[in-house]
């Protein structure tokens, strides 16, 4: 493959610089190299809206002057404003018609995209710490048949669970999920559910914590008196034990169900991050009979919702209880358990399946995905949480007096004119404790858009791209970025044009998985005569790469210092 007048113009630039001219003392242009790294920051709180209709539609044709958000109940400016259209998904239902319009100003219309480059990615991820093993038999086998229904050869799919068993990555390999799905639940043991089931007195997460934290009384009588039956205790003389045992029963409960709740939560978050380094439209489906979050972990369920929105994650959620009833914890037939407590454990148990639920329900509508619960139809219930929304609205805004001090904000959004519309909106957030730098900020921006599969030209760049066989499995894969400076909008100090541009070069396989990334900055100082005359059709940025035979993606990201101006585009390489 032959590089372009223009490339090798822009390659000789430096070359031509110094054997025409004296050289100056400070250099016209210097480039320095650092491995492409990426980090979370924030910039503006990312609030997801979707609208339906009452035939439960999604709505996709609204501006922003057609939303109020509200913080605390004060309302807030929406600074930044986006619709994602993604009704090219086989998997979502179909949208009603809406007529198009075109963006205004300060709005982003993005079409997905199916250009031969994997652009659609699905993670299920199931609860297997929290599920009884009939709920995981009949949820896998609903994703089985999901995804062998699945006719999108760009989408590839990965199964993982919170237990950590098994494993796999994506891929477009229905065998290998098959086998993922078949090894679901086998050899596992639930510890939390055996000490639950055999404890004495009875136990759960929730009762555990009412006792143990939160001096609960009540159902520290309730579960003594659960204590005297079980143990066959004559609470006249023995109720100092009953209450030891009580109150040791709760301790075990509540750490049991911590632990595991932790563990959902920490695989949900690195499966955030994880994703976060792929490219194109992410959807988590979290299945779960689901898990309690207390008080002291509500922070961490927010941060993976705050990580998911800053990286357009959408997370579904399906509650594999199906239809359920919130019943006692045990009935007054099964041996051990005390007949005179079982209307006020009922009480519990309700609360318990009440918080379990709105957990699932938060982590859904939180990221704008779709939360199915109350029936027993988990092929529409799997269809539907894997489905990204027919459209997504995204409002930004930056809080008005936000105090660093990481505290809970309620969020609430309305329509101007409501027309029997229903929104599923993020409830809140938690305030940072410290403030992003500019700096801080322009990294991140880089980082969502290197891990984008947006086509942004804001900037006059161009990509190519050329490989060069070292042998018959290896090559060295070169990306140039074309760079016209001229349309820059340069700074002059000292007589000189000063910018400074950012070159992101991403490189991810047919699998979207991140290989490696570089990242290069380019000072320009150009004099004015350069500028004018010797710059040609602009300067040319290389970045090669050690790669083997089989198909890739390089994202290419550039951004300058001055106008803060964005160039973003990919291109599918073949090497064979």
């Amino acid at each position: 493959m032959k590089p372009s007048r223009g490339i090798l113009a822009g390659f000789l630039l430096c070359a031509v610089l110094s054997a025409q001219t004296p050289s100056p003392p400070t250099a016209e242009v210097t480039s320095k190299d650092a491995p492409f790294t990426f980090k979370s920051g924030v910039n503006m709180v990312p609030v997801p809206v979707v609208v339906r209709d009452s035939g439960g539609h999604a709505v996709g044709n609204l501006g922003a002057g057609d939303f109020q958000l509200f913080d605390n109940g004060k309302p807030q400016m929406i600074s930044k404003f986006s619709v994602e259209k993604l009704t090219n998904d086989a998997a979502a239902p179909a949208a009603s018609k809406q007529p198009e319009r075109p963006p205004v100003s300060g709005e982003t219309l993005v079409d997905a995209k199916t250009d031969g480059i994997p652009d659609r990615f699905v993670a299920y991820l199931f609860d297997d710490l929290h599920m009884s093993p009939s709920d995981l038999i009949y949820t896998r086998d609903a994703a089985r048949r999901q995804i062998d229904s699945a006719g999108r050869a760009m989408e590839r799919v990965a199964i993982y669970t919170t237990s950590g068993q098994p494993l796999q990555e994506f891929t477009s390999d229905k065998e290998k999920l098959h086998s993922a799905l078949a090894a679901i639940g086998t050899g596992r043991a639930n510890a939390t559910k055996s000490f639950q089931q055999n404890s004495c007195p009875p136990m759960t997460y929730y009762i555990g914590d009412q006792i143990t934290n939160k001096r609960d009384d009540d159902a520290l009588k309730m579960a003594a008196a659960d204590a005297a039956v079980c143990a066959s205790l004559d609470p006249r003389t023995q109720s100092d034990l009953a209450i030891a045992m009580a109150k040791q029963a709760a301790r075990e409960a509540f750490l049991y169900g911590d632990r595991e709740t932790t563990a959902s939560l920490d695989t949900l978050r690195n499966l955030v991050s994880r994703m976060a380094a792929i490219p194109g439209q992410r959807t988590i489906v979290l299945i779960s009979s689901g898990f309690l979050v207390l008080e002291d972990r509500r922070d961490e369920q927010t941060s993976v919702i705050e990580r998911a929105l800053r990286s357009n994650i959408v997370i579904g959620a399906l509650d594999a209880r199906g239809v359920y009833v919130s019943s006692m914890l045990a009935d007054a037939s099964q041996p051990g358990v005390n007949p005179a407590t079982l209307t006020q454990k009922d009480s519990y148990v309700k609360t318990e399946a009440m918080i379990q639920s709105d957990v699932m329900a938060t982590i859904a509508e939180g990221t704008g995905g779709t939360f199915y619960h109350g029936t027993n139809n988990y092929d529409e219930g799997i269809s539907r949480t894997a489905a990204a929304p027919e459209y997504l609205y995204v409002l930004g805004f930056s809080p008005l007096d936000l105090k660093l001090d990481g505290k809970y904000h309620d969020l609430k959004v309305t329509l101007k004119t409501a027309k029997g519309m229903d929104l599923q909106v993020r409830k809140g957030y938690y305030a940072p404790r410290y403030a992003a730098d500019p700096a801080e900020k322009s990294r991140q921006a880089i980082a969502e858009a290197v891990f984008s599969r947006d086509e942004v030209h804001e900037l006059p760049a161009a990509l190519h791209t050329q490989y060069f066989k070292t042998g018959d499995t290896d090559a060295t894969l070169a990306a140039i970025a074309n760079v016209d400076v001229k349309k820059l909008n340069f700074r002059k100090e000292g007589g000189r044009n000063l910018d400074n541009l950012t070159v992101v070069t991403g490189l991810f396989d047919n699998d979207g998985n991140y290989v490696s990334g570089v990242q290069k900055t380019v000072e320009l100082r150009l004099l004015d005569d350069t500028l004018e005359k010797r710059v040609g059709s602009g300067i040319a940025v290389k970045t090669s790469f050690a790669v083997h035979t089989g198909k890739y993606v390089v994202r290419l990201v550039v951004r300058d210092s001055e106008g803060q101006l964005m160039s973003e585009q990919s291109s599918l390489v073949e090497i064979p």
